[in-house]
């Protein structure tokens, strides 16, 4: 990898360069996937993956320009000041990034970080909500048998619903 220009003075990062490091969603998202990764990786799949996230979509439907705009601020950005604080090695020629030698100073920090385990929760709490709202809509308007349950029942049974994913959503399912 190309040596720095200024390296840090301090084996361990100070609590508010790292902060500043973590402050970024990209930035967490890249010391993610390079914690997941033994071998440098390719610039190109690191913004795909990243793409993918921010357009919550699978890394195979990520369009050209949504790659293109994360990778821009990947290289301009994100990666120099993560490489700057020796948390990732960038050989911006070759176009590979691997974890560096700080990035261990990241880690208990991102462990906590919950926000990118619920990302694609939403759509299980959408389906509940939805699936919940039809017999009750069903049941205001009268339609049989649905008119027979009483208001209570339902509410029962969505609170339920929404335990079990909540209970599997906290349990990483």
């Amino acid at each position: 990898m190309v040596p720095q220009l200024s390296p840090p003075e301090s084996d361990v990062l100070s609590r508010d360069d790292l902060f500043s490091m973590l402050r970024n969603e990209r930035r967490r998202e890249v010391i993610h996937y390079l914690g997941e990764h033994d071998e440098p990786v390719d610039l190109r799949d690191l913004s795909e993956h990243i793409a993918a996230i921010e357009n919550d979509c699978e890394a195979s439907e990520v369009t050209y320009k949504q790659r293109k705009r994360v990778q821009t601020a990947l290289y301009q950005m994100h990666l120099p000041k993560l490489a700057e604080q020796e948390i990732v090695a960038y050989d911006r020629r070759a176009g590979r990034v691997e974890l560096a030698t700080r990035a261990e100073d990241c880690l208990p920090y991102l462990e906590a970080d919950t926000e990118r385990n619920y990302r694609r929760w939403w759509r299980w709490y959408l389906l509940v909500a939805a699936v919940t709202a039809v017999p009750v809509g069903l049941a205001a308007l009268g339609v049989p048998p649905f008119a027979s349950v009483p208001g209570l029942g339902y509410a029962v049974v969505a609170c339920a619903a929404f335990v079990v994913i909540s209970v599997a959503q906290e349990r990483g399912v």
